[in-house]
Parts: structure tokens; sequence; C-alpha cells
């Protein structure tokens, strides 16, 4: 079993970023709305702004309150896309039940749409087009294989969840890579059948050690991009039963540790992408 490690290589993204932004004198800036206080993504927005700034990428969080209804995110959106000093932005999701999601990620200007959300962008990645912004987690889930030189290549591919922002993205670009996918959600029947045949098996579902070895192949590579509290320990946990199936596969994301850092440096890639456009 070999650890899949997204700190050791978002820190190689991150420090390649640095230089590059020296380099070529660049001067990104990356905006970040944030609706409400729900802490973890208080802690992840504060954490994506340090990153940046330890890079040489500006930027402000424009905190919005929690009752905020979906215009007063687009009327702030829309002010941030005629700011020419702003290079990229973004809205850290969830948000609160009362906003429509995708009315906001809608509005965002998709040459700044940093995290790579917004429909224009997933629709350009469907159809391979090379201007289209990708999504940040998938895109880090893509660069985190190509480290390990990992080849997707007529593999066998299921993604447990069908998120627009994870799972959708991540659909097409492993069809790029000429695997094979299918996707799951909560009404797939024979589930642990389906995921047991999977060479890679992705889950995004945020349901502490919910997927055991039954949902195993024996050698598979697991990528777990869920994120939650282990009821049992208090713990940090993802969506896989990480000890009881670590022996069973060749390579495994950590949770902490593994997808998470990758987001965060893909997210930051973009933000230089733009920049350099």
């Amino acid at each position: 079993m070999i650890l899949l490690d997204g700190k050791l290589v978002s820190q190689k993204i991150l420090d390649s970023l640095k230089q590059e932004i020296q380099t070529l004198n660049l001067k990104p800036r990356l905006d970040i709305i944030l609706v409400g206080d729900y802490q973890p993504s208080v802690k992840y927005v504060e954490m994506k702004q340090k990153k940046a700034e330890s890079i040489g990428i500006s930027g402000e969080i424009h905190r919005l309150p929690e009752n905020s209804s979906t215009q007063d995110i687009v009327s702030l959106i829309q002010k941030l896309n005629q700011d020419n000093q702003i290079t990229g932005l973004m809205v850290q999701l969830p948000l609160p039940p009362q906003v429509d999601t995708l009315t906001v990620l809608s509005s965002i200007d998709p040459q700044k749409d940093a995290d790579g959300l917004n429909p224009t962008n997933l629709g350009l990645l469907f159809q391979k087009k090379s201007n289209g912004i990708t999504a940040a987690t998938a895109l880090g889930i893509i660069k985190l294989i190509d480290e390990y030189h990992i080849d997707l290549n007529g593999k066998n591919a299921v993604i447990i969840g069908r998120s627009p922002d994870v799972s959708l993205p991540l659909f097409a670009l492993l069809l790029a890579k000429n695997a094979t996918v299918t996707i799951c959600h909560s009404h797939t029947q024979n589930l642990s059948k389906i995921c047991s045949q999977a060479d890679i098996l992705i889950s995004a579902i945020g349901k502490p050690k919910f997927l055991g070895k039954e949902f195993i192949k024996k050698d598979a590579i697991i990528i777990d991009v869920g994120y939650a509290t282990d009821p049992a320990t208090g713990k940090s946990t993802g969506d896989f039963d990480f000890e009881n199936i670590k022996n069973l596969v060749s390579y495994i994301t950590p949770v902490p540790g593994g997808i998470g850092p990758m987001t965060v440096a893909s997210l930051l890639y973009n933000t230089v992408q733009i920049a350099k456009k």
C-alpha cells in the first residue's frame, strides 16, 4: 500500500507557483466570498488565504451574514467581476439553505472562476476545450494521480457521488484519461458489487467510514474526497474505513492530508493561470 501524499505534492505545486509568480512578475489576486460562520468553512477559507499569501497571491475575504439572500451574494459577485484588480474569485460552499447555489455560481465571470464551478467552465470541460477552468478538487485529484505516474488508460473507474462541483468534472477528466467511468449515488442498486469491480474507486459523500472491505477490489486505487468527524473518536476521517482496507489496496489517500491540500493547490494554480492570461 502506497499513500498518495497530498501534502507533499501540493507543496511541490505551491513552490512552483511561487517561482512562476516571481519570475513573470505576476500580480495575482484571489477574493473569496464566505457566507455565514460555519466553522469548517471559516477555517478552510482562512487556510486558503494563508496559502495564497505564502506564494505571492493577494486577496480579500468578503464575509456576508448567514441570512444573506441569493441576490445579496450575486450583487457582490457582480461588483467583484467588474474589479480589474481581482484576478480570480470564488464562493465557499456549502451555502445556507435559502440560497440558490446554481444561480450564485452562474453569476461568477467564467474567466475569473478560480474554483472552476461556473456551469460554462463545466461545459467547456466536457467539450475538451482548453480555454475552460477546471474545478479545483477534480483537478487536484488528477494532479495527484499524475504525480504518482498511475496509468488510468482502460481502467474501470467508479465515482460515488454525483455533485456538480466534484463528481461531474472528475467524470470528464477521467474520460479524458481513457478510463471507463461509472457514477453511483443514493439510488444506485448493488453499490458494493459495482464498487468491488473498480480499479480506481473515488468517494465524495461525506459519510464517515461508510466504505469497508466489501466495497474494495484487491489492489484498487482509493481516492477519498470525504471529510467528516468520526463519532467514535472525534477525529477527522473520510468515507473509507482506512484501517480495515489499507492492506487490500495498492494506493490510497489519507484523510486529512490527501485531497484537501490538493484542492487548495489547484485553486491557486487556477488563479495563477488566469493571471498569466
